[in-house]
């Protein structure tokens, strides 16, 4: 009579997977040649953690499947991988797909390939930094980083941080990159408000003219009340304005102007919105 076998510990399968992976670790890190040199070795080890292709044999680290294998269960992998492949157009299409910053791996044609480049910054805007010069300044690419993350902006070419979509877009998902802008489109009331929206302290970034514009200010003011540091004197001693401000940053009262400071009033309004922010918890 064959007993049943006992059953299983909840934490038995993860021990088994960790005591595999180190297993494959230790065998092809410590291995001869002719570990490295075993293929269905190297296939399973690398399903199991892409970046063991790193002891792989080089004829195995330019095996496309074998790659493949390793890329699909970590992008990091391609790091590993043989110098042919890196100018692989659809296998590095996958990879910087998963991870745009693995970019840096590619064969420096495929850096400077339209539809690469493009799955790169979409998966992260920040790969912008990676693509040859030419798409650096290429408006589709650059649009496209700038919509994953506004900071790609700093990594674009000058010429198109004068293109108002492309910096509409930027400061829509980091309002500070406005600094970054054009004089023109600093002075652009929709670019810079949308700046504000963001983050209401890229008023210092915005030109003078729209610092001393009431409502503009009081966009930032209303994202963040310490943003009126950077408005105009006249605005800075607008009671209303001040008001608005404390309401959404008590300090904000030390930017004050026009004797606003020491103004009782404000000064119970003051404690009255740290009183709710207490009992918000914010």
């Amino acid at each position: 009579l064959k007993l049943p076998s006992r059953p299983l510990s909840p934490f038995e399968p993860c021990l088994r997977c960790a005591m595999s992976l180190e297993t494959y670790w230790v065998r092809l890190r410590d291995g001869d040649e002719n570990i490295r040199r075993d293929r269905d070795l190297i296939l399973e080890a690398v399903r199991d953690e892409g970046v063991t292709l790193q002891f792989a044999c080089q004829e195995l680290r330019a095996d496309r499947e074998v790659v493949t294998a390793a890329v699909e269960e970590d992008p990091e992998a391609i790091e590993f991988a043989d110098e042919a492949l890196l100018a692989d157009k659809d296998l590095l299409s996958f990879v910087v797909g998963k991870k745009g910053t693995m970019l840096e791996f590619a064969a420096e044609s495929l850096r400077g390939d339209r539809d690469v480049v493009l799955q790169a910054v979409r998966s992260d805007g920040l790969a912008l930094r990676l693509a040859s010069e030419a798409l650096r300044g290429d408006r589709e690419v650059v649009l496209a980083a700038v919509a994953q993350d506004g900071d790609a902006l700093a990594m674009a070419d000058e010429s198109v941080r004068a293109d108002r979509e492309i910096v509409l877009q930027a400061v829509r998902t980091n309002g500070a990159v406005l600094e970054l802008a054009s004089e023109e489109l600093r002075n652009d009331r929709e670019v810079v408000e949308a700046a504000l929206r963001f983050d209401g302290l890229s008023l210092r970034f915005a030109g003078q003219g729209l610092r001393e514009h009431r409502e503009v200010v009081l966009v930032a003011v209303r994202q963040h009340g310490a943003a009126l540091e950077f408005a105009s004197q006249a605005l800075r001693a607008d009671r209303e304005l001040v008001r608005e401000a404390i309401n959404r940053t008590p300090k904000a009262i030390a930017y004050a102007l026009g004797g606003l400071q020491d103004d009782d009033e404000l000064l119970e309004f003051v404690r009255d919105v740290r009183c709710r922010i207490q009992k918000e918890g914010r």
